[in-house]
């Protein structure tokens, strides 16, 4: 697996949401009984649309949790006509209350995870972080915090700018140099264009609905 830990992974485009491709909850996994430890398992992962309840995609995998220092997971499917075929480590930790916490071994960075993502367009399954992926929450945040550093800008042209809404920009302020208005004026621009198409990626998301694991 060492050819995964390079190369495009570690470039992926950060506007990326973990919404926007599939999810392995490995304890989820546990609690709902599709893996069970101390035995052998082989069965199918399947996503379904959270909002159609239609087909999204499947895996084959095998889970070996005889032995906690042996454990893995194999992983087996196509991705663009191509076979994938790859085992990812377990491990455990004990954590205070009592009980056992089981955890994937990301096959790409080593770190220790409960869950593994694959996002559009990528074959491998791996750590959030390897994919640099964001929630759509944090997109909307994003988008929020560019258009509200506008709408200050916009209260320093004018008082009585009322929101990020309006379309003109305000006139240049009697007794501001116009290197600072027009300095001001590319910032806004810059902000708004930026917050619009992180909003727009946000809302475009929300009816198509997510991925749900079964």
């Amino acid at each position: 697996m060492g050819g995964y830990g390079s190369g495009s992974f570690y470039r992926w485009n950060s506007k990326q949401t973990v919404e926007d491709g599939l999810t392995i909850d490995l304890n989820k996994l546990i609690r709902d009984g599709s893996i069970k430890p101390g035995i052998g398992w082989q069965a199918t992962l399947t996503w379904t649309n959270t909002r159609t309840g239609e087909k999204v995609a499947s895996i084959g995998y095998e889970a070996n949790l005889i032995k906690p220092e042996n454990a893995y997971v194999r992983l087996h499917y196509n991705h663009n006509d191509k076979p994938q075929d790859y085992k990812v480590r377990l491990t455990t930790t004990q954590p205070n209350f009592g009980g056992v916490r089981w955890w994937f071994i990301c096959p790409v960075s080593g770190q220790r995870v409960g869950k593994l993502y694959s996002p559009p367009g990528q074959p491998l399954f791996a750590s959030r972080k390897v994919f640099n992926l964001a929630y759509q929450s944090q997109r909307e945040n994003h988008a929020q915090r560019m258009l509200d550093k506008s709408y200050k800008l916009r209260k320093r042209l004018d008082r009585k700018a009322e929101t990020y809404f309006e379309a003109m920009i305000p006139d240049k302020p009697k007794g501001m140099h116009w290197k600072t208005y027009n300095a001001t004026v590319d910032e806004i621009h810059h902000l708004e264009k930026i917050g619009w198409a992180y909003m727009e990626q946000f809302v475009a998301d929300i009816p198509r609905g997510g991925a749900s694991l079964k």
